[in-house]
């Protein structure tokens, strides 16, 4: 691909960083499309997908993957049908996501099925189906070109103690020592098989696994292993002294704690606008009716009248124009503090509600060119399909604003977003709509 978005991405995503590799495939994706060579948009998607499986974004990677399979000429289908599946097991959707790995193991070409039936597994165990899964684990540790048939053999295990076989599972753990494992994976396969003897009622054998398990150091048994190590040591001794002895010491798992949330920006009190009042008349109705004095002295009123008339009139005037000063003093300062019609908040929401809807969004966005609208609806299609949207973060600019939304997504948890609006007239419109990672921020 003929980028240097994508090569720099290419680099990110090979050194680990996932987020800088995101943005630099969505920025290519933001490219013309039009120099693209066949499949290679396919690809680009492909590339976007693993990055947000890797970072556990599961909507957005199952997106990403459909949209991959869609271009015809994108030849790593396989690969992307196995990815989608494991998204598709990250949100819970099972049935899914057996049809993803088998649609995988169809292609005969696909030169790493076992990937394909390890995912198969843990759909099918899942779903409860533990022989159909134990079947699929099996092949994978009958794979040649599978290059940890370890923990094939180990899952297969698990099976065959879920099914009430620890016979069978005893032989697959023990089988596991035949590829020489690490010493990780030798101390959980030790623990593995020391829980298989208990339940096949081989206590010594029990007692000799776990204590392989803990030998080298390091190690600390599951809740549910300890219960099995204990069981064997009371059956096996009178001595009830010997079995905390030999019991490692539980470690207490510490967990980091959660970034707090960054708390939504308030918007300031309303200016409250007056009304002018009604502006008093003077009448006289009793000029035919006066003396000359009368009319002298009434003339000299209705000239203090006027007089009195022409100065109302003029503070009446004088008020409206303060007032629209005043109005257009808040409007302007309204204006360069961001604020506008529509506001910022009333677009987001819009543009999620529409792209839930499958609704037209181009409306929302600055560009309105025929090749903006395609990029448009490529960023949208990796938008999660919800209008449950809180705003996070926001700052206001006058032409400029940046914003931090929180999408609820259906399937639970959320997925956040930075947005980008520029002032379009009195109002806003998107500019820029990316993941948010507040972490590498």
């Amino acid at each position: 691909m003929n980028s240097s978005n994508y090569s720099q991405a290419e680099n990110a995503y090979r050194s680990g960083d996932f987020v800088a590799a995101l943005k630099l495939y969505y920025s290519t994706l933001k490219e013309d499309s039009s120099r693209f060579a066949p499949g290679e948009m396919g690809l680009l998607y492909y590339r976007i997908g693993n990055c947000l499986l890797k970072m556990h974004t599961f909507n957005e990677a199952a997106i990403s993957y459909q949209k991959a399979l869609e271009d015809a000429g994108f030849t790593s289908r396989s690969a992307a049908q196995v990815n989608l599946g494991k998204a598709q097991l990250g949100l819970g959707k099972y049935e899914d996501s057996v049809l993803s790995f088998n649609a995988a193991l169809s292609d005969t070409t696909y030169a790493k099925p076992y990937q394909a039936l390890m995912g198969l597994g843990n759909a099918y165990t899942k779903l409860g189906l533990i022989v159909d899964a134990g079947t699929a684990y099996r092949n994978a540790a009958l794979d040649e070109r599978n290059p940890n048939p370890p923990k094939a053999l180990m899952s297969l295990g698990s099976c065959f103690m879920a099914l009430g076989r620890p016979e069978d599972a005893i032989e697959s753990f023990n089988a596991v020592f035949e590829f020489g494992p690490q010493q990780a994976q030798a101390q959980k396969a030790y623990e593995s098989l020391g829980q298989a003897f208990t339940a096949a009622g081989h206590y010594n054998e029990a007692l000799d696994a776990f204590g392989r398990a803990l030998a080298p150091g390091g190690f600390v048994l599951s809740v549910a292993a300890q219960s099995d190590y204990h069981k064997a040591m009371e059956i096996l001794s009178a001595n009830q002294a010997t079995s905390s002895d030999n019991l490692a010491q539980l470690a207490t798992p510490t967990f980091a704690s959660a970034t707090p949330a960054l708390e939504p920006v308030s918007l300031p009190d309303g200016t409250e606008v007056y009304g002018a009042g009604n502006v008093p008349t003077a009448n006289d109705t009793g000029f035919f009716d006066v003396t000359e004095s009368d009319l002298v002295r009434l003339s000299k009123k209705q000239i203090k009248g006027q007089r009195k008339l022409r100065h109302t009139g003029l503070k009446a005037v004088l008020t409206v124009i303060i007032l629209l000063i005043v109005l257009l003093a808040a409007a302007v300062f309204g204006y360069t503090q961001g604020y506008g019609w529509p506001m910022q908040e009333s677009v987001i929401n819009d543009v999620f509600a529409a792209n839930s809807d499958g609704k037209d969004t181009t409306k929302f966005w600055i560009g309105t060119t025929d090749e903006e609208k395609q990029v448009i609806e490529r960023i949208m299609d990796m938008v999660a399909p919800t209008s449950s949207v809180d705003v996070i973060y926001m700052d206001r600019g006058m032409s400029y604003t940046e914003v931090v939304v929180a999408a609820h997504l259906k399937e639970g948890g959320t997925v956040n977003y930075q947005i980008s609006l520029d002032r379009d007239g009195i109002g806003w419109k998107i500019s820029g709509f990316d993941l948010y990672f507040a972490s590498r921020q």
